[in-house]
């Protein structure tokens, strides 16, 4: 009752007269393309030179493809990242692409980085085909960077992953995208199989959620990671969301 009746009062407050203009669509455009110049003058100028720390603040920071992620987190698994520097990964799960930018950051200068990401899924939303013209200027040097919009769950999915890397088997594979139980199952079962011995794979969100978020990561975390050597980069199992878990394939 209580919005109900201030949006009542702002619109009495509103001045006669015509609305106020939108921005045209080509300032909008203009804008978008200032923000995104903004953004890389700010990393080259002042992140790149601080190495993962300046890294994690940069995709935390900026509003165009932030990463959905906990800063400690983020940075402990970029340690990692940076003294493995990945010549071979895949990330399911995309959405803005704060974690894409920070994957070819890690990688090699010849890298091949697959991405798989769901349009309109559940976790995360995708990202329009429109974001994808952002997301390739993330390569950098010769780094090769697929991006592979559809179901991972998908057979045919698979495929073409396995074709963008051309025989190629992973030394990193991140999971974060369908979040139930049976759906980290899924893509843990059909794309551990292409890491390599020495790779390491990473799930997002072993944290505890809540029951309506219809997370369940944690439960198979338990179930899956005695089989492996790994590391918890988390503070508390409770913290409500976050949390990455790293299994070391050997």
């Amino acid at each position: 009752m209580a919005d109900h009746t201030l949006a009542e009062s702002s619109e009495l407050k509103r001045p006669f007269g015509r609305a106020p203009r939108k921005p045209s669509i080509l300032r909008r455009k203009l804008d978008g393309a200032w923000q995104i110049g903004l953004c890389w003058a700010r990393y080259f100028l002042f992140g790149a030179d601080r190495g993962v720390p300046g890294l994690v603040d940069f995709v935390l920071g900026n509003h165009l493809f932030r990463a959905q992620q906990l800063a400690h987190e983020l940075t402990a698994l970029g340690e990692i990242l940076s003294a493995q520097r990945p010549e071979c990964a895949l990330e399911i799960g995309t959405a803005h692409g704060g974690t894409l930018f920070f994957l070819t950051r890690l990688a090699i200068p010849c890298a091949t980085i697959v991405s798989v990401d769901l349009p309109g899924g559940w976790f995360g939303g995708g990202y329009t085909a429109r974001r994808a013209w952002l997301y390739k200027r993330f390569a950098q040097g010769s780094q090769r960077l697929h991006l592979l919009r559809g179901d991972s769950h998908a057979d045919e999915m698979l495929e073409r992953a396995k074709a963008a890397l051309g025989g190629q088997t992973l030394d990193y594979l991140f999971i974060d995208g369908d979040h139930t139980y049976n759906g980290v199952k899924r893509d843990f079962e059909l794309y551990v199989p292409l890491v390599r011995k020495g790779g390491i794979v990473a799930l997002h969100d072993i944290a505890e959620h809540s029951p309506a978020s219809g997370c369940d990561v944690s439960r198979f975390w338990k179930d899956v990671k005695s089989q492996y050597r790994h590391t918890e980069i988390i503070r508390d199992p409770r913290q409500g969301w976050g949390g990455i878990g790293v299994l070391y394939v050997d």
